[in-house]
């Protein structure tokens, strides 16, 4: 019994960073936005897409609403039909 315990201790250390990682961080998306705006021969459409996600997203971060933030910058990166992936 004792080894098992040792066991579900020793895998929840190595899941605790991996849940972090998946939290949303608005900094983090706020970047990812930047770079879209860099995308080559964005539209019109496109960019009012992100600038839509730009002014959502920033008062989100002024809140400390990551989630909020992070949902704004993935709807404006679709709508924008950019993937971009974290560096």
């Amino acid at each position: 019994m004792n080894r098992l315990l040792k066991s579900l201790v020793v895998a929840g250390l190595f899941a605790l960073p991996a849940m972090n990682v998946a939290r949303a961080d608005c900094e983090d998306d706020l970047v990812l936005l930047e770079q879209a705006y860099k995308t080559p021969n964005l539209s019109v459409d496109a960019k009012a897409a992100l600038d839509e996600a730009k002014t959502k997203a920033v008062p989100a971060l002024k809140k400390d609403d990551d989630d909020a933030c992070h949902k704004a910058v993935i709807d404006g990166l679709a709508k924008a039909a950019i993937q971009l992936r974290p560096k």
